[in-house]
C-alpha cells in the first residue's frame, strides 16, 4: 500500500501538477539547498542535541550549545548553498541561528517542563485501521507530562509569524497526534506546540475527538481523490518561484524557452506572434465597442428628444420599436447613507421590516408604487425618498404583423 506523508499530501493541495512530476513521474531535478533550509537544519540539530543530552542527564550550557551550532555550521557549509538576497551574507544567517537558540534556551531553561520521550521520532498513522491509508511523519520532539498529557513540539525557523487562525487550520501536527493517540492508549490530552524561533513565540493548539475524527475522514477522502485523479492541473501561486519543476511546467516552459533566444528569434516565435495578434484584436474590439457605446448613447438621446418633441411613448422603426420612458422615480437611501438606519427603524415600528428585510430598496419602492402599504406608513417613509430623473429606451423587435403594416407598399 502507498505510504503518504504530510509534505506529499500538502504538495498535491498546493499544486497537483508538481505532485505528478514529483511522485508519479518521479522526475529528478537538481535542487540547490537554500540558506533558509540550511539554517533550519542546523538549528534543529542543535535543539536535538540539547534534549538528547538531557535524556542522558547532561545539561549543556548556552555557550556549549552555541559552540556546537557554530561547529556544525562550519562543517556542513558549502558554496553551493543558495542565498537569494544580495543584501545578506552567510554570517547574517549564522547570527540569526544563534539568536534562535539563545532565545529558546533562556525561555525554557532548565527544560523541566516535560519529559522527552523521543526526538525526530518516525510515526506511522493508520487512518482506517486496515493499513489501506497510511501516513508517516517525523516529530521534532515528543514529550510527556503527568496525567496522560502528551506534547508534540515542532520548531519553525521561517521569518513569518502566522496568526492563530492559520495554525488552527494546519493539519501536520494533528496528523501526528492521531498517530500518538493510537500508539499511546493512555493519552488523555495531546497538546500541539509550535515554536516560532524567529519571534521567540510558542503557540499551543488542542483538538477534541470529533476534530480528530473529521481529520481522519478528510485525509482518507484526500488520498482517494489523489489515487483516482486523471488530471493534475497546475495551480499557479507565489510558491511557483520556489518550484524545482518550473522549467518543464506548462505554465512557465514557454517563457524559459524564450529567455534563451535572440530578439529576432523571440519576435519570430509562433506563440509570441499569436498572443500579440490576439491582444491586438482584443484591443481593437475594446476601442470599437467604446465607439459603438458612444454612438448608442448619442442615438438614444436623439430618440428621447424626438419622442418628447412629437409627444410619443413609442417610436417605430423598420425592424424594431423603441419604448421611451421619461419621468422621475423615487429612491430610498442606499447602503452607507446615514438615513438608512433611521428608515429601518420606521419600517420595524410599523411591522413591515420582514417584507423588505435588510431594506430591499427595490422591493420597498415597488410596494410604494403599487400602493401596497398603509397610507400612514407610506406618509412616514416618503420623507426618505428622493426624486431621480429617469430617461430610458427599451428596444423590442417588431412582430411580423408590425413589420408588414409599416413597410411601404411595393409598386
Amino acid at each position: 500500500m502507498p505510504l503518504y506523508s504530510y509534505s506529499k499530501l500538502n504538495c498535491y493541495l498546493q499544486c497537483p501538477r508538481r505532485y505528478r512530476f514529483a511522485y508519479i513521474d518521479r522526475i529528478k531535478t537538481e535542487i540547490k539547498e537554500t540558506i533558509e533550509s540550511f539554517t533550519g537544519n542546523i538549528v534543529h540539530e542543535t535543539l536535538r542535541k540539547l534534549y538528547k543530552d538531557l535524556m542522558y542527564e547532561k545539561m549543556n550550557t548556552l555557550e556549549e550549545l552555541l559552540e556546537y551550532l557554530r561547529n556544525q555550521w562550519r562543517r556542513k557549509w558549502n558554496d553551493g548553498i543558495l542565498i537569494t538576497s544580495e543584501d545578506y551574507t552567510p554570517d547574517n544567517y549564522l547570527k540569526m541561528a544563534e539568536r534562535f537558540v539563545r532565545d529558546y534556551y533562556k525561555r525554557y531553561y532548565p527544560f523541566n517542563q516535560s519529559r522527552t520521550i523521543a526526538l525526530e521520532e518516525r510515526i506511522i498513522v493508520d487512518l482506517d485501521g486496515t493499513g489501506r491509508y497510511k501516513i508517516q511523519g517525523y516529530i521534532d520532539r515528543l514529550a510527556y507530562r503527568d496525567g496522560g498529557i502528551y506534547e508534540i513540539h515542532d520548531y519553525k525557523t521561517n521569518m513569518t509569524l502566522p496568526i492563530n487562525k492559520y495554525i488552527e487550520q494546519d493539519i501536520q501536527l494533528p496528523i501526528y497526534a492521531i498517530g500518538v493517540k493510537d500508539r499511546y492508549p493512555d493519552a488523555k490530552d495531546i497538546r500541539l506546540i509550535w515554536h516560532f524561533l524567529a519571534f521567540d513565540r510558542e503557540i499551543e493548539i488542542r483538538k477534541d475527538e470529533e476534530e480528530f475524527e473529521e481529520l481522519r475522514q478528510y485525509l482518507i477522502s484526500l488520498i482517494r481523490r489523489i489515487e483516482h485523479a486523471d488530471e493534475f492541473p497546475a495551480k499557479p501561486s507565489v510558491l511557483c518561484d520556489w518550484c524545482e519543476y518550473k522549467q518543464i511546467c506548462g505554465e512557465y516552459k514557454h517563457r524559459y524557452k524564450l529567455e534563451t533566444r535572440t530578439l529576432d528569434d523571440y519576435l519570430s516565435d509562433r506563440g509570441v506572434q499569436l498572443v500579440d495578434r490576439y491582444a491586438e484584436l482584443l484591443e481593437k474590439r475594446e476601442k470599437l465597442l467604446e465607439e459603438i457605446d458612444r454612438e448608442i448613447e448619442k442615438t438614444k438621446k436623439e430618440i428621447i428628444d424626438f419622442a418628447k418633441r412629437e409627444g410619443l411613448d413609442t417610436v417605430y422603426g423598420t425592424k424594431a420599436k423603441a419604448k421611451v420612458i421619461v419621468g422621475k422615480r423615487h429612491v430610498f437611501p442606499s447602503k452607507g447613507d446615514g438615513r438608512r438606519e433611521e428608515l429601518k427603524e420606521v419600517l420595524k415600528k410599523h411591522g413591515i421590516w420582514e417584507q423588505v428585510s435588510d431594506i430591499d430598496i427595490y422591493k420597498l419602492s415597488r410596494l410604494m408604487r403599487d400602493g401596497a402599504l398603509p397610507i400612514e406608513v407610506e406618509m412616514e417613509i416618503r420623507k426618505f425618498q428622493e426624486e431621480e430623473k429617469v430617461e430610458r429606451v427599451y428596444l423590442n423587435r417588431l412582430r411580423e404583423d408590425e413589420k408588414r403594416s409599416l413597410s411601404p407598399e411595393e409598386e
